[in-house]
């Protein structure tokens, strides 16, 4: 399906996609087509709001998130009173999408003194303090989820990205197999294990968590990224490239992944290739990749024969 035949709310879930999957400038475009189409609705400002700050382009991601709520205020009026725990659930859920992390969390916890057993204010509980980067607070709501209901694949990956994020990789990859035991295609916790056994040098073990990511999930470009990385750093540059490049296939947008490849290439020693591929880095950020920048120039002090030691390149 083409944009043109699209309506406002598949090109919205489009560029919802295309967040939750890193692709912050495809996503601006699916969602700046949304709001030709419909420009009163609050939860694709908010979500243009994300990827214009990801685009490093905050003044605009300020604009963009102060319509959002306007709009939001507008069309919800505060004369509504939630009564019951799913009511608050439902509040807090609309205030975590309109970017309210704050009101969000008060909701949910409003939602658990109604019904403390409510495991899904307990989960979204944790992915609102998980996005405050307070773990341990999320990783506490999370195994209060799990204490009323144990057998949710998502709670258990939720878990374990929490875990991971805390460098807590061993627990990480338990909760990430629970997980894959409720359910043995939810990819993300491939991806939580596969990430866990990288920061923890088991690469073998990491291609072959990534590996089956990419088997239940083909497109998932941030595996093939992932997969990428883990090949080069265990000296398979072969499957390397070839994990890049197919990342690059199914996103062509996504500038980390332009990057990681630059660095593959000027860690074989082909610089003027590097080169390009920082650029196209450097063209789908608007120049703001400031890694990309530096290993831009390191590849051109090399390909023009500066005595660089590449050994210690990177």
């Amino acid at each position: 399906m083409n944009q043109e035949s699209m309506d406002a709310k598949d090109l919205y879930n489009q560029g919802l996609e295309k967040i939750i999957n890193g692709d912050y400038a495809e996503a601006l475009d699916y969602l700046e087509k949304s709001l030709e189409v419909n420009p009163e609705d609050y939860n694709t400002w908010e979500k243009k709001a994300i990827a214009l700050t990801q685009l490093s382009r905050p003044e605009a991601a300020e604009i963009a998130k102060n319509h959002a709520h306007r709009l939001y205020n507008q069309q919800h009026p505060s004369l509504v009173v939630e009564k019951t725990a799913e009511e608050w659930l439902q509040k807090g859920y609309q205030l975590y999408n309109n970017g309210d992390l704050n009101g969000a969390i008060a909701a949910y916890r409003q939602s658990l003194e109604l019904d403390q057993t409510y495991y899904w204010a307990w989960h979204n509980l944790g992915l609102a303090l998980t996005d405050q980067e307070d773990y341990e607070g999320a990783i506490a709501a999370y195994q209060q989820a799990l204490n009323y209901n144990p057998n949710l694949p998502q709670i258990w990956q939720a878990r374990g990205h929490t875990l991971y994020q805390l460098g807590r990789y061993l627990e990480a990859i338990v909760s990430a197999e629970k997980c894959l035991e409720i359910d043995p295609q939810y990819y993300s916790g491939w991806e939580v294990i596969g990430s866990s056994l990288y920061y923890l040098e088991k690469y073998e073990e990491a291609i072959r968590a990534y590996l089956k990511c990419v088997e239940i999930a083909p497109d998932y470009y941030i595996a093939w990224d992932y997969l990428g990385t883990t090949y080069a750093d265990s000296n398979q540059f072969p499957e390397s490239f070839a994990a890049y490049n197919r990342c690059l296939e199914i996103a062509p947008k996504y500038a980390l992944g332009w990057y990681n490849l630059g660095l593959l290439l000027a860690r074989v020693g082909q610089h003027g290739e590097a080169v390009s591929r920082y650029n196209e880095a450097l063209r789908l950020t608007n120049d703001r990749f400031e890694e990309a920048f530096y290993a831009r120039a390191k590849s051109i002090l090399y390909s023009q024969g500066h005595s660089l030691s590449t050994k210690n390149y990177g």
